[in-house]
């Protein structure tokens, strides 16, 4: 697509520019592009039709300061800054946000690939894991002071640093508050994997912060297993394919017990220390029924914190490290078992 445009800031100058280069493929609510005259931007072209709806949650995100830096100094969320309207007939189109990419970001599903991993992040260990859910945790939290549901709580929505560092992006489909009315303008699409059980559905509804509560819970639960859902894997009774939501439904969690095969490279199912596993516990058995149950974000940050500060190395493994209630060293557990070094780096 080549497409001359506007940028039409929150108080109405423009400056024009061109769409460049897609970045990714199609999405279910847009396409992203770059741009030709700045390098540090993106523009999301939306698929909306509606463009009475379109036009009132763009102003919404615009009315809103883009103050979210976090303490590195680097954005926490990839907030818009401008809308985005054609040049020849000034037809509201989507939205300009910051550009996340090397070196310092990048998108949190491509490091669930070990290859990946060791050749952009080599010599991490489990400590960077826990940072990433710890920092998402507080992102999360900065969300809802300021009224907002995120929605689609998922890892495609998530760009990483190397240090730990989380910035969420596509912020045009949370459950926005709109500073100016004060409605809530609603998430229109979430993952099912990522969806809390009151919500999953064709018509979910309001959301409210315990809803992203449920996704967090299942998100950290995949950062501290390596990239592996907490709801993956197959019982031994399946006679077909079985999806991670299949496994909400019936409420079947590895980490919490329930009897799920799962592939050699997948990390210990009592891998957790006792603070996440009762996290986990509240969250998504509790909370299943009675999401009020659900740890909110703080009290994860603040678990994660106190695992992070309780782990030991291994005498072994430089780049091993693991909880300390544990007597060995469940990476290399694995390695010993035939799987790969999750965090390879040679022995002492």
């Amino acid at each position: 697509m080549s497409m001359h445009i506007w940028l039409v800031d929150r108080d109405g100058r423009r400056v024009t520019d061109r769409l460049d280069t897609p970045i990714g493929s199609v999405g279910s609510q847009g396409r992203v592009f770059r741009l030709r005259g700045r390098p540090d931007t993106v523009v999301k072209v939306l698929h909306r039709v509606d463009r009475a709806e379109l036009a009132t949650r763009i102003r919404a995100l615009l009315a809103e300061p883009t103050d979210w830096t976090g303490q590195a100094g680097h954005p926490v969320v990839a907030w818009p800054y401008a809308a985005v309207r054609r040049r020849d007939d000034d037809r509201l189109v989507g939205y300009a946000a910051p550009w996340l990419g090397p070196p310092l970001f990048a998108p949190l599903p491509l490091l669930f690939n070990p290859v990946a991993r060791a050749q952009m992040l080599p010599g991490i260990t489990w400590v960077w894991w826990l940072t990433v859910a710890e920092e998402l945790a507080r992102v999360v939290e900065a969300v809802h002071q300021r009224g907002h549901v995120v929605g689609d709580l998922a890892p495609v929505n998530v760009f990483v640093t190397a240090t730990g560092g989380v910035c969420l992006i596509d912020v045009d489909g949370w459950q926005l508050h709109d500073p100016t009315t004060g409605v809530d303008l609603p998430c229109p699409f979430s993952r099912p994997e990522y969806t809390a059980p009151e919500v999953l559905g064709p018509a979910p509804g309001r959301r409210d912060h315990s809803s992203d509560a449920w996704a967090l819970a299942v998100l950290v639960a995949q950062l501290v297993c390596l990239g592996f859902h907490p709801y993956g894997g197959v019982p031994p009774d399946a006679t077909g394919p079985v999806e991670e939501v299949d496994n909400v439904h019936l409420r079947r969690c590895r980490l919490l017990g329930a009897d799920l095969r799962a592939p050699a490279a997948a990390v210990p199912a009592d891998l957790l220390p006792d603070v996440l596993r009762r996290r986990l516990s509240e969250a998504l058995d509790a909370g299943f029924d009675a999401p009020a149950a659900r740890p909110g974000p703080r009290s994860w940050a603040a678990a994660l914190a106190y695992a992070r500060d309780r782990l030991v190395g291994c005498p072994i493994a430089p780049t091993h490290v693991y909880p300390r209630e544990r007597r060995h060293c469940p990476w290399c557990a694995m390695v010993a078992a035939g799987a790969p070094d999750p965090f390879p780096g040679g022995r002492r």
